[in-house]
């Protein structure tokens, strides 16, 4: 492998158009060989998804089609029961021994580190890429170190995305109102297809 295998774990409930600009710019900047997107089973330090496992991975594997950056992974889920990163990373590192790893991470999850399970042994092993979004408080280097993250192992990168929360989608999916600019198209009709979300009626990505 030439570059960086970039594992981009999370909810994806659902996936929106910050992740995956996130995503593209993250591949691109870092040189990476791929882009896992690891799908949390239930996670640890936030609320549960409120989509099915299934969905939420469908709505992903629509999101990415297409794209050979990309790959999905589902072995949180199919691991069940609480999502630990640890074990995940521990995982990789027995699968493809030889592959260079960067757990990307937001600037907000990375300032909840310390409240991690096992985070000692992420912060002595991984590298780690914290991602610093236009409009929202940065994460600087000097607040790493202080998180424990370590100088020589920690790259900070600057992406520009669109300012698009999960919760935003969901609010407006219940809504019924257009998901436009919000997720990508295929997303947006999963979500009226199967009622997610308590859409209960269609939902789509018409500007009209």
């Amino acid at each position: 492998m030439s570059g960086p295998v970039v594992i981009f774990g999370g909810t994806f409930d659902p996936v929106q158009s910050g992740h995956m600009a996130v995503a593209d710019q993250a591949h691109r900047q870092l040189d990476a060989v791929a882009l896992r997107f690891v799908v949390a089973n239930i996670p640890t330090l936030r609320q549960p998804a409120l989509a099915p496992a299934a969905a939420r991975v469908e709505m992903l594997c629509a999101a990415v089609a297409g794209d050979p950056r990309f790959v999905v992974d589902e072995r949180e889920i199919r691991r069940g029961g609480t999502t630990y990163t640890a074990d995940t990373m521990v995982e990789f590192h027995r699968e493809y021994p030889r592959a260079e790893f960067r757990l990307l991470l937001g600037a907000d999850v990375a300032r909840s580190m310390p409240a991690w399970h096992r985070a000692d042994e992420l912060l002595a092993r991984e590298h780690f890429v914290i991602v610093n979004r236009a409009g929202e408080t940065p994460l600087r280097l000097d607040e790493a170190i202080r998180l424990g993250f370590d100088r020589q192992r920690t790259e900070l990168l600057e992406v520009e995305s669109p300012p698009v929360s999960a919760s935003q989608v969901r609010r407006r999916a219940a809504a019924g109102e257009s998901l436009a600019g919000l997720v990508p198209d295929s997303v947006a009709a999963i979500i009226a297809r199967d009622g997610l979300y308590g859409s209960g009626r269609a939902v789509h990505n018409s500007r009209g």
